[in-house]
Parts: C-alpha cells; structure tokens; sequence
C-alpha cells in the first residue's frame, strides 16, 4: 500500500489576536466554513448561546438588619461571634439562591477546517477531511485535510491531499490525483480566507502569501513541487474570487 500526500502550506505575514479569531470564526462561518477540534463529535453551533450559573447565598439574619455571605462557614462564624457577644440573631444561615445568565458568542474550537459546501467526512479524531473524489462504493480515494494557525505576528493555511494505491503510480497520475482535482477546491477556501483577510474588518497586508509544496510518499521519499502546481493554486484561488464577484 502506497499513500501518497501533497502538502501545500500558505504562509501569511500577519497573526490573528485573541479578539480577532473569535471574529474570523463568526465570518467564516458566513461562508459555512467551520473549525473543528479533533475530540469533536459534531458540527458546532454558530449561534450565540445563553449561559446560567447558580450561586448559592448565605443570610446572617440579625435583629437590625442583614449580612450575606458567599460561604455557609463564614456565615456560621459569623452567626457564632454574635450568639457570644449575647446578641439577637438567627441561629443558622438562611440559604438563598442567585441564578445569572450571559449571552455567549461561539467560540474558535482548533484547527481543522471544514468546507460545508463539499463532500466531506466527520469522524473521531483527525479523521475530518473533505472527499475530493470516491469510488464505486461511496468511498473515500482523495482525501483533502485542511488546517489553519494563526499566532500573534503569522498565520498559516496547510492543505494536505492524500491518495492511497495498491502499487507505485506514475508521476502524471499523481499529480492528476493530488494537483488536478484537488486544486480546485483548494483555491476556493484559500480565497474565502483572503476576501476575509483584506476585507474591511481585518485590512491585512495584501502582499502574496510565501507558498510551499511538497508531494510525499509515505516511508519511500519526498521531492519539492514543481513551480508550475503552486501557480495552479493560484490561479484557483483567482478564479475563485473573479466568481464570488
């Protein structure tokens, strides 16, 4: 068995801050593009979600008023120190409940992208890709992963196209496996992300990202791609932005 793979990273000079992938989270999902970590079991909800807590009150009721406390102890000492100094009050705490609620907007769960607007497959794990192309039986036969990282001062998108074959194939049938069908696809996330990067909301730097690419062949070797692939994506990506226009 040969697994053969196609590694593209997009390498962009400006990061996201906390404030700011919270944000890219929420447009992007506008595109019904997600963000998956690789423990999730579902597609996460986009909508913003109300969140209650319980807090629990304890009442120091005295013959002139109220004291309240958070905690049943000090309420008790409290209460003791009274009894001692012969003062009128309560023996015991009287125990209150405070419920609050907040609005909470979804929030950036990892690195896995998922396009919703393909074929794609959602299982345990990392196994979360989208299905570039299948077999007769509904199966799986070029696989494209998709990741994104974004730090303070960078960020990158790494797309990885996987096919897997009985023998060694031959360099042309690799490349239209992992450079032709993938390519297409490939270019239109990448172009979502940039018409969010330069978008008035984030105003990044519109230099051309750093692209790099390599095809690998599990335990056997890896080479370099040539120039002419990484002018594909682009020119997909391209595409890709000429038809949301």
């Amino acid at each position: 068995m040969q697994l053969h793979k196609r590694t593209v990273e997009i390498s962009y000079p400006f990061g996201l801050d906390s404030s700011e992938k919270e944000l890219f989270n929420l447009e992007l999902s506008r595109h019904n593009i997600v963000n998956v970590d690789k423990w999730d079991t579902e597609i996460p909800s986009y909508e913003p979600q109300t969140i209650e807590s319980t807090v629990d009150k304890y009442t120091v009721v005295m013959y002139n008023g109220e004291l309240v406390f958070n905690y049943r102890s000090d309420a008790q000492s409290v209460i003791n120190q009274l009894i001692a100094q012969g003062l009128e009050v309560k023996d015991e705490p009287t125990l209150t409940q405070e419920t609050t609620s907040k609005v909470v907007d979804p929030q950036w769960r990892g690195e896995t992208i998922l396009f919703l607007d393909v074929p794609y497959h959602f299982g345990s794990y990392s196994q979360k890709f989208h299905i570039v192309s299948e077999n007769e039986v509904g199966e799986a036969v070029v696989k494209l992963y998709v990741s994104f990282k974004a730090y303070s001062y960078s960020s990158t998108l790494t797309f990885t196209a996987e096919w897997s074959t009985d023998r060694v194939q031959k360099s042309d049938v690799i490349e239209k496996h992992l450079v032709d069908l993938p390519t297409p696809m490939m270019g239109k996330i990448q172009s979502i992300f940039e018409s969010i990067f330069y978008s008035e909301i984030y105003d990044k730097p519109t230099e051309e990202p750093i692209i790099s690419c390599k095809f690998d062949v599990v335990s056997k070797h890896s080479s370099e791609c040539k120039p002419s692939v990484i002018e594909m994506l682009r020119e997909a990506r391209d595409k890709a932005s000429s038809e949301e226009e």
